[in-house]
């Protein structure tokens, strides 16, 4: 039976170094996933995210159809510089390995995606499967933001950013935009953070949605001086809510050495 496993972007910098995973990809034996976010989120680089994040724009078309009616749409844009040598490098060899993309949550401001013009980035399904992916993906997702963790750090810290310069219901801003207010290193730290947090709540997200056998991270919140969906409450939230397994670069090896 092929087993399917997601690596988060700790784990998937890492496959190279581990004989029986990279074979195993290879071979078929098991089929590999990253989420979207390793290019979107985790692939700005660190001090840039606020600012980057930041550039997120509304912009806003009419139409007259008549002299008494007018169509308006709305369109958000976002800002991403090229990725660098690092990252790029890294999404070319995972899917040189076979390994896909999955989809995140759609949402309506910061429903991020990755152009994919020939097919070769995202996991290719039928329409119908990629919508019911991407709401169970959300879903979750929203769940995980109830606990205060994954995308709601960075929320609450673009909120909190454009209340303290004065933004009103009159004069509203994205939350994105809020983060331009990171002036300090300390601030653009603690953006930084939060965004690979977002990163990793909608990885789960994802890995849930579409149903995947493993979560593969060699980073389960131990290096984290605060809420993180990877501690062990939150792991076990999850794995006892939504079944998810989380396993290690080292233990996927050694399921793979016996054969299992």
């Amino acid at each position: 039976m092929v087993i399917t496993v997601t690596f988060d972007a700790n784990a998937l910098a890492k496959i190279s170094s581990y004989p029986e995973i990279f074979s195993a990809l290879k071979e078929g034996r098991i089929k590999g996933y990253f989420s979207q976010t390793y290019h979107s989120l985790e692939g700005i680089q660190r001090n840039e995210r606020a600012e980057v994040l930041a550039r997120t724009a509304v912009a806003v078309h009419s139409k007259s159809r008549t002299k008494d009616t007018v169509d308006l749409s709305i369109e958000i844009r976002h800002y991403r510089p090229p990725l660098d040598d690092k990252y790029q490098g890294a999404v070319k060899t995972a899917l040189d390995m076979g390994l896909r993309a999955l989809r995140g949550p759609a949402r309506m401001v910061d429903g991020l995606t990755v152009r994919d013009t020939n097919q070769s980035f995202y996991v290719i399904e039928p329409i119908e499967h990629m919508i019911a992916h991407r709401e169970k993906a959300g879903e979750v997702a929203a769940a995980i933001e109830k606990r205060g963790v994954g995308r709601a750090i960075s929320l609450n810290i673009g909120n909190k950013y454009n209340e303290l310069s004065g933004v009103t219901i009159d004069k509203p801003k994205l939350w994105l935009q809020g983060l331009a207010q990171a002036n300090t290193d300390a601030q653009k730290k603690k953006v930084a953070k939060a965004i690979a947090e977002w990163s990793d709540g909608d990885s789960i997200a994802s890995h849930i949605g579409y149903g995947i056998d493993l979560f593969c991270s060699e980073d389960f919140g131990k290096n984290t001086s605060g809420p993180s969906v990877m501690n062990p409450d939150n792991r076990g939230w999850l794995s006892e809510t939504y079944g998810v397994v989380f396993i290690t670069l080292s233990e996927l090896a050694e399921k793979l050495a016996d054969g299992q």
